[in-house]
């Protein structure tokens, strides 16, 4: 079984949320890396925080991109839009993170691969998402930084099912692009053993979080109706080597407590 390091995600830039507060609860759980949530609408300097998770001996691995009205100067960021004017826009703006990323000194940016979108616009939009990811492939490849397209929940047309990202990635064949597998979209779409051995050797980083099968409702493992055991032997199968990286920010920080070390240890493999 596959030693895993625990990574979550914190915030930065947010109002009445300090890098100190936000690096005090990663130290709770035993994270040992970090996801980066920019509110990109301000986007905030990363040097103290950066500055400070090293101080606390922790690594920024993972930025998550900007998408949808979360945008830095775009209208809005849709990797697959067949707009030629908003395609531009996402690009450029996706760009803007990858240089926020190289500033942070972390490794991966999530990338969402559209909104929600008609399935009769399959085709062109998967077209348009190739695209988008080729440029900004050759950008993060300069820096060695690797994109990380993410499953989302049911209505985005490619990007609902793991299968039609991971047949994306395989032909597009680019060192700098990889898949991320968010576990609650996976519930919500389909199944998350499933996915996850859609992604296969593809997956480079997960957004691990619970829920109902229903409402992407971000709770922590052990709270919603993720068969969890399966999930880790479904990692093992797949020989995944890369973090679990816990995003329930918001709940763990108004309880603590949610977290559950015995739901997590055996998805690090130290059961």
């Amino acid at each position: 079984m596959p030693a895993r390091q625990l990574g979550t995600m914190i915030t930065c830039g947010y109002p009445n949320l300090t890098p100190q507060s936000e690096l005090d609860l990663a130290a709770s759980i035993g994270a040992e890396l970090l996801e980066i949530l920019p509110d990109w609408r301000s986007f905030p300097d990363v040097g103290p925080l950066r500055r400070a998770a090293q101080d606390r001996g922790l690594r920024i691995r993972n930025v998550h991109g900007c998408w949808g009205g979360q945008s830095i100067k775009a209208r809005r960021v849709d990797l697959g839009s067949v707009d030629a004017a908003i395609h531009r826009e996402s690009i450029d703006d996706l760009r803007r993170c990858i240089d926020w990323l190289e500033a942070a000194g972390g490794t991966h940016l999530i990338i969402h691969p559209g909104g929600l979108s008609e399935a009769d616009e399959r085709q062109a939009r998967r077209g348009q998402l190739a695209r988008g990811l080729v440029e900004l492939a050759e950008l993060a490849a300069g820096g060695g930084m690797c994109l990380c397209v993410e499953n989302m929940p049911p209505g985005v047309h490619p990007g609902s099912l793991m299968a039609d990202l991971h047949d994306l990635v395989r032909e597009l064949s680019h060192p700098a692009i990889a898949l991320a597998l968010d576990t609650g979209h996976a519930h919500i779409s389909a199944d998350v053993v499933g996915e996850t051995l859609a992604a296969g050797h593809h997956l480079a980083t997960t957004h691990v979080h619970d829920n109902d099968g229903r409402r992407d409702s971000h709770d922590p493992p052990g709270h919603g109706t993720i068969a969890w055991p399966a999930w880790a032997e479904a990692l093992d199968r797949i020989r995944y080597e890369g973090p679990i990286v816990l995003e329930c920010i918001r709940q763990l920080r108004e309880d603590p407590s949610r977290f559950f070390h015995d739901v997590i240890a055996p998805l690090l493999g130290r059961e």
